[in-house]
């Protein structure tokens, strides 16, 4: 299937799952900003020397600094009986958050609730709220936590699409407190340091945002219009709003992230110079564990599909596996239980694998 085709159908259905939401959901599937998710879900990104940004919209300030109000921070509960220290000074700030729905549902990093017993939310018209870490349902997948908090008539994130962004592209990582500038370095690579040997995992969203400088973990970086766009993570980087996006229709419908499960590790052939002197394919994900994984996990969906070391996967059903679109993000297009065909390269023959993910 094409990729704008992809794009098509997946705005279709969420928002057809919008509505049904809304009218079944009560409060929460009202709270969801339909026009937040126009355009989140394509799956393509840069590899190589990304396009330069050029003749970039001018930013709006009043957009941008709209955009602040979604954000809330989130500092560490106090006890202490002295007035001063019951005021929350900016040295108590752990992370922040965007807010999603008017009711209350907000997305942080993990980082954010790490060591945590306790938090407080306070939003931009400085009224706060309780967060407790222990209720946070966790995208280990992408390295979020979503969190329901009390919240009426909040200001929500407005999202963008972080596919369209170019190197060189100015951005905002805004909250209550500040709104830094901040310029598109790379959109949307693998870092290095994030992988061992470059062996990736089907479960991990590994890809990220490269922009500088960083503002505070859990900030809105925003484009031009102040549509979300990202997830700051404090370390340079931000989480693609597409990735955040993509688990929403069943966080609001069952407060549960869903993701498909294969199974097994893999390095992507395209960010290697020499694949093919090394008897490979230039493109697809080599199945392999490196020296520190299995290449198939015990019992996983790509275990009982019997695929093996030295496996190259090219084709999820009709769609090619490459760096713009890497396998686990690909495997995101299914949900748990779906059955797909593999086209696997095996000792230089093209052979097809059925898989039933889980």
């Amino acid at each position: 299937m094409k990729p704008e085709n992809i794009i098509r159908i997946k705005k279709t259905v969420f928002m057809i799952g919008v509505a049904a939401m809304a009218l079944s959901a009560g409060a929460a599937g009202a709270a969801l900003v339909a026009n937040a998710v126009i355009g989140s879900f394509s799956l393509s990104s840069y590899s190589g020397v990304a396009p330069v940004a050029q003749n970039v919209i001018k930013p709006s300030a009043t957009k941008v600094d709209f955009a602040a109000k979604s954000v809330v921070v989130l500092y560490k509960k106090k006890t202490a009986a002295l007035a001063l220290d019951k005021i929350f000074l900016p040295g108590d700030e752990a992370e922040n958050g965007v807010v999603l729905t008017s009711d209350g549902w907000i997305v942080t990093s993990s980082s954010a609730l790490a060591g945590r017993d306790a938090l407080v939310a306070v939003f931009s018209d400085k009224t706060t709220a309780a967060v407790d870490p222990a209720s946070a349902v966790r995208d280990d997948a992408a390295g979020l936590a979503f969190i329901k908090i009390d919240g009426h008539d909040l200001d929500v994130a407005s999202f963008g699409d972080d596919t369209t962004l170019l190197a060189g592209e100015p951005v905002f990582s805004v909250s209550p407190n500040a709104v830094a500038d901040a310029v598109v370095l790379a959109p949307r690579l693998l870092p290095v340091q994030a992988k061992t040997d470059y062996v990736e995992s089907t479960e991990r969203l590994g890809r990220r945002i490269m922009i500088a400088p960083s503002g505070l973990a859990g900030s809105a970086v925003v484009d031009a219009s102040g549509s979300l766009v990202g997830l700051d993570m404090g370390d340079g980087t931000a989480v693609p709003v597409s990735f955040i996006s993509e688990v929403l229709r069943e966080l609001f419908k069952s407060g549960r992230v869903v993701r498909p499960v294969m199974g097994a590790h893999y390095v992507s052939l395209d960010t290697l110079p020499n694949a093919r002197d090394a008897g490979f394919v230039a493109s697809g994900a080599l199945i392999t564990g490196g020296v520190k994984y299995r290449a198939t996990e015990k019992g996983s969906a790509a275990e009982t599909a019997g695929l093996k070391e030295g496996d190259v996967i090219t084709f999820v059903e009709h769609d090619r596996i490459n760096n713009e679109v890497t396998l686990a993000e690909r495997l995101q297009d299914y949900a748990p239980g779906a059955k797909v065909e593999l086209t696997v390269i095996r000792a230089g023959k093209e052979i097809k694998v059925g898989l039933t993910l889980k």
